[in-house]
């Protein structure tokens, strides 16, 4: 069936407005619906299939599953919203079998939906209120502390790491000033022997000597500079490959002390995986638990209302005068089995299974801080195993460029020896072309000769100085994006330790201005204020509590704190929807979810209904609530309506 056609709601689907299809879902055989932007009201009696809809819609935005009728196989919620659809299927197991959920609905943020979208008679944050429930844990509990934790410390160790990196720039820049003046002092070592070389070469190009005598000594010089350059050369090779030696030493140590500090315990990883699973899996089991427990509650609560309508299997005409008195005292047929019992004797049951609900959750809520603790721990072990695999494979890597360093060494000591032999061996060759006549030439050949090996070492060390000195300028030019990188993760890292934090302080001024709001517009009568305290507790490692404060003021106009236990039914009600919009705010759920979806507001007057309306629309682009028609006609507003009869099975 679908909507009335004068509420905009027809065959056709308008812009910006959304349809649902329910079949086979609570007490609905089958129904179709639209919702324009705004409030929609579901006007009627209980036990005509309003909550039945919101309940196939909350499942639909993603939230617990609905109840599947119990004469039905399979059952269907589908929803157009925003030119998009979106389904929910459930098929029934076997006769008796479990029920299963699939399709694609709006959002897969199942807890954010649950507790902050659809807001009906047993929402946990509509029911956290009455219940004395911590407010700070059901406002936070769609919050990963655990994948937050996991992500500072990710980003702490790559801070460790660029600051490792700049310290090194900043040491290596304070040998700048060392360098430059060894730069200056061989400049000056160069230009005075550049002197002694111009003096040596006129020396010997006015000595007399016959041409061959000058040509052999001057060849052979020659290679005897050749193998002192070529020496020169090893020993600075070799000098390289013995600073490289132990600077890999040093970091063998270094690891190795690291990796005896490190511990990870063998076979954990796995022991936590197997707990991981059996935590989440009995989550999801009480999970389910307390929504299927939930949709029985919700059902029979119509079934047995004493505001209800004559229902099939109900007993109306009886001559029992109390029984018109006590509708509690009336009969009905149990839809499970078709006996017949009284009206009070289910809601007796109703109200244990209330209590046996409130004892899953809690169970639910322990579990859920268990999985937390545990995963944590998990990814704190996996963080230690991946160093310690990382340290192990730099250990092996040390080894081996220790070991091609060694060899190198070895291989350098026999070079440097090989070179040795060849200089003594042109040495002996030029003692011998050596005459007593040519004495001074072949002194001033040798003269030449050492001053320009020595020319060619003082290059060589003006080369690697600047060498050095043009590295260390390199180095510095990466030291700006360093610093900004790090900027980067000192804030993300002080960002994700005060989301926490600021979620919870973001909360709390959300609650308290939504209620200083809503008190004024709903005008309780002695009601001066409520407001959340957010209070950080040593004792729970400087995490946060909130308090819930009531002000209230007396006759006489005098204010003083009251405690929540005072306060009426509606006020209760009232204060837990408001705790509901503060996380749908706070989460910013409306951005994915543009619904809120209320039922059971008996408990507040038709005109405070009217006000609390038309503020909660402020806030989500689709309003939808049920409402009995005494209160929906007395809505001063005139929001769009769906008559109950539009959903009859």
């Amino acid at each position: 069936m679908t909507g009335s056609d004068d509420a905009g709601r027809g065959g056709e689907t308008v812009p910006g407005s959304a349809r649902v299809t329910v079949r086979a879902i609570g007490g609905i055989t089958e129904c179709e619906t639209g919702f324009d932007p705004g409030v929609t009201v579901l006007s009627g009696r209980n036990a005509t299939n309003r909550t039945s809809l919101l309940t196939a819609l909350v499942g639909v935005l993603g939230g617990e599953a609905a109840t599947l009728r119990s004469d039905a196989d399979s059952g269907e919620v589908e929803l157009s919203v925003d030119g998009r659809t979106h389904t929910r299927r459930y098929a029934r197991q076997g006769d008796a079998g479990p029920v299963t959920a699939s399709g694609s609905p709006l959002s897969e943020e199942q807890e954010l939906v649950d507790l902050f979208v659809g807001l009906v008679e047993d929402n946990e944050a509509r029911r956290a209120v009455e219940r004395g429930e911590d407010l700070r844990e059901l406002i936070m509990r769609p919050v990963d502390t655990g994948e937050i934790r996991t992500r500072i410390r990710k980003r702490e160790r790559e801070r460790e790491r660029v600051e490792t990196e700049l310290a090194e720039i900043e040491r290596e820049r304070s040998r700048l000033p060392g360098l430059e003046e060894r730069r200056r002092d061989v400049e000056s070592e160069i230009s005075e022997l550049a002197a002694d070389l111009e003096a040596v070469r006129g020396a010997v190009e006015e000595a007399e000597a016959s041409e061959a005598e000058a040509e052999r000594a001057e060849a052979l010089l020659e290679e005897i500079d050749d193998c002192r350059q070529e020496l020169s050369r090893i020993e600075r090779e070799v000098e390289t490959q013995r600073t490289s030696l132990e600077a890999l030493r040093e970091e063998r140590e270094e690891v190795e002390a690291e990796l005896g500090e490190l511990t990870v315990e063998e076979g954990a990883i796995e022991g936590l995986d197997g707990k991981v699973d059996r935590l989440r899996s009995r989550k999801r089991e009480l999970e389910d638990l307390v929504g299927d427990l939930s949709a029985v509650v919700d059902v029979n609560d119509d079934l047995v209302s004493a505001d209800g309508p004559a229902l099939p299997g109900v007993e109306t005409g009886t001559a029992d005068p109390s029984a018109a008195l006590d509708p509690m005292s009336r009969e009905v047929e149990c839809w499970t089995c078709g006996s017949r019992v009284r009206r009070g004797a289910i809601a007796d049951r109703l109200e244990e299974l209330r209590r046996v609900i409130d004892e899953q959750r809690a169970k639910r809520d322990e579990v859920a801080a268990d999985l937390e603790a545990a995963e944590e721990r998990r990814a704190e072990l996996r963080d230690a195993a991946d160093r310690r695999e990382a340290l192990e494979g730099r250990l092996r890597d040390i080894d081996r460029q220790i070991e091609r360093r060694e060899e190198r060494l070895d291989s350098l000591g026999a070079d440097r020896e090989r070179v040795r032999s060849e200089r003594e061996a042109l040495e002996a060759d030029l003692e011998a072309v050596e005459a007593p006549e040519d004495d001074e030439l072949v002194e001033q050949y040798r003269r030449l000769s050492d001053l320009e090996y020595e020319r060619g070492q003082l290059d060589q060390r003006l080369s690697a100085v600047e060498s050095e000195i043009e590295g260390i300028e390199t180095l510095a030019e990466d030291r700006p994006g360093l610093e900004a990188h790090r900027e980067e993760l000192s804030e993300e890292i002080d960002a994700l330790r005060s989301r926490i934090g600021d979620l919870e302080r973001a909360a709390v001024e959300q609650f308290n201005d939504r209620m200083a709001d809503l008190l004024d517009r709903l005008g309780y009568e002695n009601l001066e204020r409520v407001w959340i305290e957010r209070r950080t507790d040593p004792g729970r490692g400087g995490s946060a509590t909130f308090d819930l404060h009531v002000v209230r003021e007396s006759a006489a106009g005098a204010v003083y704190e009251d405690t929540v236990e005072t306060l009426s039914e509606s006020e209760r009600e009232v204060i837990g929807l408001v705790v509901a919009l503060a996380g749908y705010l706070v989460h910013e759920v409306h951005e994915e979810v543009p619904f809120l979806l209320l039922d059971s507001l008996e408990a507040i007057d038709a005109e405070r209904i009217d006000a609390l309306l038309e503020y909660f629309a402020e806030y989500a682009p689709y309003l939808v609530v049920a409402l009995l028609p005494e209160d929906a006609r007395a809505l001063e507003t005139a929001h769009d309506r769906i008559p109950a009869d539009d959903l009859a099975s």
